[in-house]
């Protein structure tokens, strides 16, 4: 333990104290200075003394030991005429006595003259053993900071420091920066180079955040570090406008740019001084490995054959130009009812939003009797909800456009009776002809609002009844995403009391498979044009792609389009032929971005009841939770299908939703 300058005993660990003391003014007189500020004049004095004459004993000694050496060991001869009559021991007392004098204004004189130069041969040292790594602390310019003579390239044993000991050489080399003048310029170098070789192990972009703490100066390389910034933050903006397109037929000319840039850059910096010039060369290259492997990868993909684009996700799909599986259960079931000897009673298809209800309606023609046909009108076309009578007339027009044979002159339809005549006239027809008609109704719970605010006339559900009970080669189905005890403005359940329910269901993993493998497989121009369609090996979608894709969308067709659809165009940006691992993770992140609208509404706007998005909204956190207690928030849970039981508890049926809930929701 060090012992205080004001405190210095007269014993063994006093002489100690004051020997560190006398070496810290040596080597650091700042930091001596600054301990001995407290001191008084009388304290100072009596220290200076104490350290004095802790010294003397040390120095005596070692004058001693250097003459005896000389004279008892070495024999060196005693001038006889110096020593005349006096004895020899007399004759070493007078010169220890003048040797004391000389050897303080020696050790005071002939350091300062030759500011420290004799720790020049110990840097030489470490200079020569660079390969062997010698532990730099030991160097005199990190114990002694009165080395006014400047080391030979010290910035380069600084820089083989910050290669063992990163952070400590960080501090050392900031430390001479602030401190050390006649050090200063070597630590500079070394900053300048160790931030050259971070910024060029590092992308391009990240590269002007780094050499902002580039040194800069008035004299030598100092004054160029401006210009170096500049440049590179015009080559960093250049990488940013690469990395902004996905396109490959955009992004291989800004590539190519940025390339040649880099090349700019470089043979510019060749009059610039060192160590400038060498380090951002070096930088230069490998910067301009990574343009030239993006140009590269850019031009591979325009090269390429690109997978074709048929998957589409969030409107009806059309067999004939889009990816589509023909929900063959769901068809049968309708096929099942219509050949009924007594005719069919009417039908409900019911299935949650984005379930393809109305992709099954749009298709239903080409996988159904020839001698069945369909008329189908959607309640979202303003032709339907605008008034009764649009409505009756809509009714008219896509009975006469269903090819059966049936022409009525009137332009518009404006009563029930009216409505009821023209389907009485289309159902004569039909039967003439041995012929069905699929009446088909979308979206039919909008009839339910419209009736509650006055648009329709609640009659109209009497009309319809006595059609589907007596009109029997009508069939009228009514297509919803809602179950028919969540209509409340008419009676709907017993209207339809005797329709017979279809619900369609999500994917299963046969259906997702013949979607993603073959999804043009029923379009006819193919066979017309005498074409192969469109095919997808189970390889594209990578290593278990297809279960991936399944296990991430819980088989809901709107996802498993929107997945497919993502994976195909990021295949189709990218050098790869088939999906990766990154690939596919950035496909999913894609999706919530693309299908926010899509998961928004499945989980937050049909969230109506008090809690219900309280309750969704927790799985951010929780993969499940317990039941909830109220039953009503229960019911709706349950028929939204949105969660799934599992032993005893919720989770989200579809792991994609979790996805969006922790990143937008």
């Amino acid at each position: 333990m060090v012992q205080p300058l004001d405190k210095i005993t007269w014993g063994w660990q006093g002489n100690k104290s004051a020997l560190w003391w006398l070496f810290l003014l040596y080597r650091d007189p700042e930091n001596f200075k600054k301990a001995s500020e407290g001191l008084r004049k009388r304290q100072a004095f009596f220290t200076a003394i104490k350290l004095y004459l802790h010294f003397f004993p040390w120095m005596l000694l070692f004058i001693i030991l250097v003459r005896l050496f000389l004279f008892e060991v070495l024999k060196v001869p005693v001038n006889e005429t110096l020593l005349g009559d006096k004895p020899l021991w007399l004759f070493h007392l007078t010169r220890i006595t003048s040797g004391i004098a000389g050897g303080i204004a020696g050790g005071i004189a002939v350091p300062l003259s030759l500011w420290r130069a004799y720790h020049y041969p110990l840097h030489l040292v470490f200079w020569g053993m660079q390969r062997f790594h010698p532990p730099f602390l030991f160097h005199p310019v990190v114990w002694d900071k009165m080395c006014m003579l400047p080391f030979y390239r010290l910035e380069k044993l600084l820089v083989n420091f910050a290669q063992q000991q990163p952070e400590r050489a960080k501090k050392e080399i900031e430390q001479l920066i602030e401190t050390y003048p006649s050090q200063r310029f070597a630590a500079l170098k070394a900053k300048t180079i160790l931030l050259a070789r971070q910024a060029a192990a590092s992308p391009v972009q990240e590269a002007p955040h780094i050499l902002a703490a580039l040194p800069q100066g008035e004299k030598g390389f100092l004054k160029q570090t401006t210009k170096i910034q500049e440049k590179i933050a015009g080559i960093a903006h250049s990488q940013a406008r690469v990395d902004e397109v996905s396109r490959p037929f955009l992004k291989l000319p800004l590539a190519t740019a940025l390339a040649q840039g880099i090349k700019n850059f470089k043979s510019r910096i060749s009059g610039f001084n060192e160590p400038l010039r060498s380090e951002f060369s070096k930088a230069a290259d490998n910067w301009l490995k990574s343009a030239e492997n993006q140009s590269d990868r850019a031009m591979a993909t325009l090269n390429k054959t690109p997978a074709t684009q048929v998957f589409r996700a969030g409107d009806p799909v059309n067999q004939e130009q889009e990816a589509f599986v023909p929900r063959m259960e769901v068809v049968g079931e309708i096929e099942q009812q219509l050949t009924l000897s007594t005719g069919c009673p009417g039908l409900v298809l019911y299935g949650r939003r984005r379930v393809g209800k109305s992709t099954i309606v749009r298709n239903l023609h080409g996988f159904l009797p020839s001698e069945v046909k369909t008329a189908s009108l959607s309640m979202q076309e303003a032709k339907a909800f605008t008034s009764a009578a649009y409505f009756y007339s809509e009714i008219k027009k896509r009975i006469a456009d269903s090819s059966i044979g049936f022409y009525s002159n009137e332009a518009t339809i404006d009563t029930l009776p009216q409505l009821q005549s023209n389907l009485q006239a289309a159902n004569h027809i039909l039967l003439q002809n041995k012929q069905r008609l699929l009446l088909i109704i979308d979206e039919y719970e909008k009839i339910d609002g419209l009736i509650g605010k006055g648009t329709f006339p609640a009659e109209l559900l009497d009309c319809i009844r006595e059609a589907i009970q007596s009109l029997r080669n009508i069939t009228w189905v009514f297509c919803r995403s809602h179950e028919i005890s969540e209509l409340t403005n008419a009676p709907w359940t017993s209207q339809l009391i005797s329709a017979r329910t279809i619900e369609v269901p999500f994917f299963t993993r046969e259906e997702t498979h013949s979607l993603l493998t073959n999804p043009m497989q029923h379009a006819k121009i193919f066979k017309e044009q005498k074409k192969e369609p469109p095919i997808f090996s189970a390889d594209f979608w990578g290593e278990n792609g297809i279960e991936r894709i399944f296990a991430q969308t819980a088989g809901w067709p709107v996802f498993v389009q929107l997945v497919a659809e993502q994976l195909v165009d990021l295949v189709n940006n990218s050098n790869k032929a088939h999906v990766t691992q990154p690939l596919f993770e950035r496909a999913l992140d894609k999706c919530t971005e693309r299908g926010h609208n899509v998961f928004y509404e499945l989980l937050r706007g049909e969230s109506l009841l008090p809690g219900e998005w309280d309750y969704l909204k927790n799985f951010r956190q929780k993969e499940v939770q317990a039941l909830p207690q109220e039953e009503a928030l229960y019911q709706s849970l349950r028929r939204r299908k949105v969660v799934v039981e599992e032993n005893g508890e919720w989770r989200l049926r579809v792991p994609l939703m979790a996805r969006w809930l922790s990143e937008r929701g």
